[in-house]
């Protein structure tokens, strides 16, 4: 008996989101190091010339992979807002 081919691509599709999902856990870690690093060198949260080269370069990466520049703005909008998010608050633990 052989399988379901939408039932296999459907399985990957979960795993591919569980790689997903990890992947950006392990960027919001990431961000939560450079919060501390700011908080203790009393560097600013906001680095304006560094959220644009890390959108500039989201765009850059969805050509080449084929995906909708505009679609990968509003998914990198929302990653830089919560990396804002969690820095903020690890950057103001401190000063309370």
């Amino acid at each position: 008996m052989s399988s379901n081919p939408l039932n296999t691509l459907r399985q990957e599709i979960d795993r591919l989101d569980t790689e997903l999902l990890a992947v950006l856990g392990q960027r919001f870690n990431v961000c939560r190091q450079i919060a501390l690093y700011k908080r203790e060198a009393v560097i600013p949260m906001m680095q304006t010339n560094r959220v644009q080269q890390v959108r500039e370069r989201a765009r850059s990466l969805a050509v080449s992979h084929g995906i909708d520049e505009t679609f990968i703005s509003a998914v990198y909008d929302l990653i830089i807002a919560e990396a804002c998010r969690l820095e903020d608050r690890i950057i103001e633990e401190k000063q309370c």
